[in-house]
């Protein structure tokens, strides 16, 4: 692991994207002083929110486009407000909004042009997005904007007319496991053979990541969600090794000088049974 400091951007689809799956892991880096930036490319007005997208689905009609324009710019501030509450808790230090509609996310050359001009402006070591096979990999949003983080990445490595910073290459993404590689839930993700090959104990910071995920209450995230979601899925990714861990998968094969042995596995290596099992059965307390 590198002892140098990192500069860390974490790109999502929609606001709590950029840290529902990785929020213990930007803590650690924030913790040791690493940079850490979030882009968030689309509103989320319309995904899971409280008023657009779940009280409208019971009403008999909804409001003329302009009225509805204006409430879902209103829910648009409200989940920017709660990002930034969130990413206050994590110790991130700035987050980027690039409020594209979410309705119909497609990789466009313009929105390309413009994750690889935020890439250049912040100039991270390693970004953390979404899987870009995830789901079906064509309609999901996830997918798409893990897509066009790849067309980013590769296009930051040039020169843009108009674009006064240099170009940039990362040392490494990491993709979000959680959806890419985790429990195969229809055809799409069937074909599979993908699988996380990185996981980073969180136990030590799970409840500040659940009082950032409790910021998220336009998105129903906040209360019983966010427990059950951190038991189920940051408690499988725990794995044997500790109670809650967030898993990735790597982009690129990595070269060492040494054979890599992380740390950890050397720990945990040398613990009993019992004591491996006490030390993966901690649990957040109950609401």
């Amino acid at each position: 692991m590198s002892t140098q400091q990192l500069r860390i951007l974490s790109i999502g689809a929609h606001p709590a994207d950029v840290f529902d799956q990785c929020g213990g892991t930007l803590a650690h880096h924030a913790a040791r002083e690493d940079y850490i930036a979030c882009l968030v490319l689309t509103t989320g007005a319309r995904v899971h929110d409280k008023v657009i997208s779940d009280q409208m689905q019971h009403e008999s009609t909804i409001p003329e486009g302009p009225e509805l324009l204006k409430m879902m710019a209103e829910r648009t501030g409200v989940k920017h407000d709660e990002v930034r509450a969130a990413a206050h808790i994590l110790g991130i230090e700035e987050v980027f909004f690039l409020d594209t509609d979410d309705a119909i996310l497609m990789v466009t050359r313009e929105l390309t042009r413009t994750v690889a001009r935020v890439i250049r402006q912040i100039r991270p070591d390693v970004i953390l997005t979404h899987f870009p096979w995830e789901d079906d990999g064509l309609t999901s949003p996830h997918a798409v904007t893990g897509q066009i983080v790849m067309h980013a990445v590769r296009f930051t490595n040039a020169v843009d007319p108009g674009d006064r910073n240099p170009p940039h290459r990362l040392a490494q993404v990491f993709f979000f496991g959680e959806g890419a590689a985790h429990v195969r839930r229809n055809v799409w993700s069937a074909r599979g053979g993908y699988h996380n090959d990185v996981f980073v104990d969180t136990t030590d910071v799970i409840e500040k990541k659940l009082a950032a995920m409790d910021c998220l209450v336009s998105q129903g995230y906040a209360g019983k969600y966010a427990r059950k979601r951190l038991e189920t899925s940051d408690g499988t990714f725990g794995g044997g090794y500790s109670s809650y861990g967030e898993g990735f998968i790597r982009m690129k094969s990595e070269s060492h000088y040494y054979l890599p042995v992380p740390e950890r596995n050397i720990e945990t290596a040398r613990l009993s049974d019992h004591e491996l099992m006490d030390r993966y059965s901690w649990r957040l307390p109950v609401d």
